[in-house]
């Protein structure tokens, strides 16, 4: 029984194995702590839902951004920044 209570009272080494999961698979026990404790706790489900939305919103925006023609200044601040310059 103590070793439930410690996989369900460990939200922060949980929260940071959840990220770390996404950057690299866990050993299997790490692995299999984590999926208990996001079964039992509620805030800990939502905290990787909500990161995984905000990937997700990050990945899509960076997209977007390579896709989007290149930043053109206009010919009036270009000519500026020449008589700046000299």
């Amino acid at each position: 029984m103590k070793y439930l209570h410690k996989i369900l009272n460990n939200c922060d080494e949980v929260s940071l194995l959840a990220l770390k999961a996404k950057e690299q698979p866990l050993p299997f026990w790490q692995h299999l702590e984590v999926k208990i404790h996001l079964y039992y706790c509620r805030c800990c489900s939502n905290f990787v839902k909500q990161s995984n939305i905000m990937d997700q919103s990050f990945k899509h925006y960076f997209q977007q951004l390579d896709q989007a023609p290149p930043f053109k200044a206009p010919h009036a601040l270009k000519e500026k920044l020449k008589g700046k310059l000299q």
